[in-house]
Formats: structure tokens, C-alpha cells, sequence
């Protein structure tokens, strides 16, 4: 009788389970971010392109370079030129230049914060598997411990002709089924730490063994902030970047219609005079048959193509908020509900069920029924838990608002 009272007793206290760090060292979440974030691939190439544009930016700024002539009237026995041409950029081409070369700087440590974002928001979602499939785990082993002890009471029982055999071999084949379903989560564990090691590339083997907890008490952010942090993120500001691009490739077409000056200075020498002469130039072009008038409208149409598209994907992704922040009350409500009422009230019903059982009032179906029951609301409530991470790890990528998902 003692005995049952125990296994009443850790039904009710294993409502809330916890998740189980695997053994061997584990490598701490955290620890595991960082070693996936300073060996990706992806963010080192990231990286190059902003140093590649910031050569750009160098080099747009750049003076044209002058040019050297020498001219020979029959080899040198009649005259010698010489000049130097420098072309003198008007309209404000260089600094446009520098400027359109600066938008694409910008552009490129966009993508760059971008491409880290959605990495931050992939090492999250595939770390969710883990936790959810390591607290089943714990789960499972709790119920199977239950059913391991279960079954040796209904052993005590039948050996004693207070019940029928086929108790006996219900448990068991429960038993057999819990094992099966263990096996299932084991892959299932195996299977998501491969995914999360793949990140890692050389650090793979390392990263398999990544330990750490879903917060369940991280706050969903106000919706105000939500929208706040849209309008800020990586992802509305690269079609802002793409749009100031073209517009700064509009503004440096406009002024390539205003033409240059090319002026050069030289000396004429005359050998059949002993003379020498100097000579100063000044040319330009005539802008007569092209201004760039159907470049820059090309372009212009452009900007209003990226700046239509931008608005709505804007609207996109505000609706995409909405509907998260929505979906994330929603599973608040349902985790409140399954935490505070039904698992405690499922778990009261079973520890009831095993005195019952134990005075001879119900059957063993009915013992059965109830223990399965708190198994399956307990694998629920870590489902949910998993879903709701998930979610706040989309909404994290979307708006790049900072969510504490893994802690």
C-alpha cells in the first residue's frame, strides 16, 4: 500500500517536468551560439563584401587619372610636343559617385546584419527539437518508472488472487509500448542534434552535444513594440537600401549629362627655329544626341518598382506580426489552462484511481486509461511549449527584435 501512495505521490509532483542535460560535458547553448556564429561560412562572406565596399567607397572618390602625349613631326627632325591632359569632373560627379558607392555599403552591412539574424533565428529553432524531445524523454522515463512499479503491484496481486492475470499482462504489453516510444523519442533526439550539429561545419562532433532550456517565461513583447522593431529590422531596411541606391544611381546619371573639361598643357619645341612654344588646351564634349534621359527615367521606374514592392511586403509582414502575436496569446492561454487545471486535476484522478484500484473498486483498464492520459497531457504540454519558442523565434526573426528563447 506504501508503495502505491509513492507512485500517487510522483505523479503529482512531476507535473511540471524539466528538462535533462545530457551527460559527457555538455556544451552550454550559449557557448554553442557563439562557436556556430564565428565559423559560418556565410557571415565570413558577409563580412568580406562590407571590407569589398568599403574599397569601393575609396576608390569612388578617386581623382581621374591625367594622361601624357608626345608627338613627332617626322621623327623629331621638324618638332617635338609634349602635354599633359587632366579631365576636371563638373556637376558633382565624384561626390555623387562617392555617395551612390556609400548606398551600396550600406547595403551590404544590411545584408550582412540580416544574414546574422536569420542564422541567430535558425541555431533557435533548431535547438527547440532538442529541448522538447530531451523533456519527453524525462517524461517517459518518469512514467515508465511508474509502470515498472505499477506492474510489480499487480504482480504482488495476482500472486496473491486479488487480481486476474490479464492485469498483469496489460502492464507488461503497456510497458513494451512505453519502450517502443522511447526508442521513437531517442531517434527522434538523435536526429535533431544532427540537424543543430550542421551548423557548426568543422565543430559538428562538438555541437552534438549541446545542452539547455526553453524559457517559459519569456515575455511576448507589447505590439507596439512589435511594429516598432518591423520598421527598424534588416529586413524593411534592405528594400529602403535598394531604393537609395537608385536613387543615388539617378542623381550620378543626371550628372553625367553635364559634360567635362579635358585641359592640357604642353610645349611645342622647333627645331628649325630653335624655339620652344607652349601650348594650353581646353576641350569638352557637346551633350547634343544623349543627356541619359531615358537612363534615368529606367532607373527612376525602378525606385518606384522596389519602393511599391517595399510598401507591400510591409504590409506582409505587419499582418504576419499580428497574426504571431495572436497565435503566441493563444498558446499562453491553452499553456495556463493545461498547467494550473488539467494536469493537476488528471494527476489527482490517477493518484485517486490507484487507491481505488488498490481496494478493488476499479479495474486495471481504468488505472491504465488515467496513467496514460497524464502521460499524453504531460507530452502536450511540452509540444505546446516547443510551439510556443517556435513562434517566438519567427517573430524574433521577422521584426529582429531580441528574444530570450534558449536560456
Amino acid at each position: 500500500m506504501k508503495q502505491w501512495g509513492y507512485i500517487a505521490t510522483y505523479v503529482l509532483c512531476s507535473v511540471a517536468p524539466s528538462f535533462a542535460s545530457p551527460p559527457d560535458a555538455p556544451l552550454s547553448f550559449a557557448a554553442a551560439r557563439e562557436m556556430i556564429l564565428a565559423g559560418n561560412g556565410g557571415l565570413k562572406a558577409a563580412a568580406t563584401e562590407v571590407e569589398a565596399a568599403r574599397s569601393g567607397v575609396r576608390q569612388a572618390g578617386v581623382l581621374p587619372n591625367p594622361s601624357a602625349a608626345i608627338a613627332l613631326d617626322r621623327f623629331g627632325t621638324n618638332e617635338i610636343e609634349a602635354s599633359v591632359e587632366q579631365t576636371i569632373e563638373l556637376g558633382g560627379k565624384r561626390r555623387l559617385r562617392t555617395a551612390a558607392a556609400r548606398t551600396v555599403l550600406d547595403g551590404t552591412e544590411n545584408s550582412r546584419a540580416l544574414a546574422l539574424l536569420d542564422l541567430d533565428a535558425e541555431i533557435v529553432r533548431r535547438f527547440i527539437p532538442i529541448a522538447a524531445a530531451e523533456g519527453k524523454l524525462q517524461v517517459l522515463d518518469s512514467i515508465i518508472a511508474i509502470a515498472e512499479a505499477a506492474k510489480e503491484q499487480v504482480r504482488a496481486r495476482v500472486d496473491a488472487g486479488a487480481a486476474r492475470k490479464t492485469d498483469l499482462i496489460r502492464a507488461e504489453l503497456e510497458l513494451e509500448q512505453q519502450g517502443l516510444q522511447r526508442d521513437a523519442l531517442v531517434r527522434e533526439l538523435a536526429s535533431a542534434r544532427a540537424r543543430f550539429a550542421a551548423l557548426g561545419g568543422e565543430h559538428d562532433s562538438v555541437l552534438l552535444n549541446v545542452a539547455g532550456e526553453l524559457d517559459e517565461t519569456a515575455d511576448i513583447p507589447s505590439l507596439d513594440a512589435l511594429r516598432a522593431a518591423l520598421h527598424a529590422s534588416p529586413r524593411v531596411a534592405a528594400s529602403r537600401g535598394e531604393a537609395a541606391q537608385l536613387s543615388a544611381q539617378q542623381r550620378l546619371l543626371k550628372a553625367d549629362a553635364a559634360p567635362d573639361l579635358d585641359v592640357s598643357v604642353g610645349v611645342l619645341r622647333s627645331n628649325a627655329d630653335n624655339a620652344y612654344s607652349p601650348l594650353v588646351g581646353v576641350s569638352t564634349t557637346i551633350p547634343l544626341f544623349s543627356r541619359n534621359r531615358a537612363a534615368q527615367d529606367q532607373v527612376a521606374l525602378q525606385r518606384e518598382a522596389v519602393e511599391q514592392r517595399s510598401r507591400g511586403g510591409l504590409r506582409d509582414s505587419e499582418a504576419e506580426v499580428r497574426d504571431l502575436y495572436s497565435r503566441l496569446q493563444g498558446i499562453d492561454r491553452k499553456l495556463s489552462t493545461l498547467k494550473t487545471s488539467t494536469l493537476p486535476k488528471a494527476a489527482e484522478v490517477y493518484a485517486m484511481l490507484v487507491e481505488y484500484y488498490q481496494a478493488g473498486s476499479v479495474g486495471y483498464l481504468d488505472l491504465t486509461a488515467s496513467r496514460t492520459e497524464v502521460l499524453r497531457l504531460r507530452m502536450d504540454l511540452l509540444d505546446i511549449e516547443a510551439e510556443r519558442a517556435l513562434a517566438l523565434a519567427e517573430l524574433m526573426q521577422t521584426t529582429s527584435l531580441h528574444i530570450q528563447v534558449v536560456k
